[in-house]
C-alpha cells in the first residue's frame, strides 16, 4: 500500500506531492529528497562504465523499518 506519492521533475523540482495522513507530510518529503540522492548515485554509477541507461533497473532504493522507497516512471 502505498503512503505517500511524489511526481518529481527532471530538475529535482518538486511537482506534485501527497500523503495519506498530512501530519507525516514533512518526514515524507525528507525521504523522497533522501531517495533523489540515491537515485543520482545510481544513475552517476551508471554512466561511469557502458552500462545502457535504458536497462538499468533501480529496485528498492532504501528501506526502513516502517517505509520501503520505490521509484516509479
Amino acid at each position: 500500500m502505498a503512503v505517500c506519492v511524489a511526481i518529481v521533475g527532471k530538475d529535482n523540482s518538486p511537482k506534485f506531492f501527497t500523503c495519506l495522513n498530512p501530519d507525516e507530510e514533512l518526514n515524507f518529503q525528507y525521504k523522497v529528497l533522501s531517495s533523489l540522492d540515491v537515485i543520482e548515485e545510481k544513475l552517476n554509477a551508471g554512466n561511469k562504465g557502458t552500462t545502457d541507461l535504458r536497462e538499468l533497473y533501480l529496485g528498492m532504493l532504501y528501506s526502513l523499518e516502517t517505509h520501503k522507497m520505490y521509484p516509479l516512471h
